[in-house]
């Protein structure tokens, strides 16, 4: 009987995979529900077992930023504070990317990038983007562009930045903490923040 359970969990997962391979904007949740094997034996209930695909990229693909999943937050984080250059930066959100829709976003303590480029993200969005404490000069326009709809906390603070698009920042919908303090901006616009209802 044992053998029999394993089995079919197993199946469960290749099944699984091969639905969510077409449609990689699910999230770890839509994984984490489908994926749910209730079995009943004699009129009883039997434990749930629960099949993931793999939530993160290949970590040979990213290097050297790293994934991580919290299964108490069915979340992820991804860290790229080791990247050596806006090319690199670029080239690792070029990777296969089963999901599309993180958690947390951090780049700090690097001093190889200047230059936050358009789309870097390619696609990807995030909650949170911490980029603190690095020597970021310029963060072009449209370069948290996949993070509009999703963006609550943006921390861009104790950098080096000369030029921020603050005209797109009305376009993040759910930003509620924005820190760009600590950089050397020479002036900001008094409507700079205009139309964020939801900051704080």
């Amino acid at each position: 009987m044992k053998t029999h359970c394993i089995i079919l969990v197993y199946s469960m997962a290749v099944c699984v995979s091969g639905q969510i391979s077409d449609h990689k904007d699910r999230t770890p949740s839509d994984v984490y529900n489908q994926s749910k094997v209730h079995m009943k034996q004699d009129g009883r209930h039997q434990p749930e077992y629960y099949s993931y695909e793999q939530h993160c990229p290949d970590a040979e693909d990213i290097a050297p930023c790293f994934c991580t999943y919290h299964t108490l937050f069915n979340a992820m984080d991804l860290n790229c504070s080791a990247v050596k250059s806006e090319e690199q930066l670029k080239q690792i959100f070029k990777a296969d990317f089963p999901f599309k829709n993180f958690r947390k976003f951090r780049i700090e303590h690097n001093n190889n990038l200047k230059v936050l480029e358009a789309d870097v993200f390619n696609g990807i969005s995030f909650k949170k983007i911490y980029m603190n404490n690095n020597n970021l000069e310029v963060i072009e326009l449209q370069a948290l562009s996949s993070c509009y709809e999703t963006a609550t906390e943006i921390n861009l603070s104790a950098n080096m930045i000369i030029s921020f698009p603050f005209d797109e920042l009305s376009l993040f919908s759910k930003l509620s903490h924005f820190d760009i303090s600590s950089n050397s901006l020479s002036v900001i616009q008094a409507d700079a923040f205009h139309g964020l209802t939801a900051l704080e």
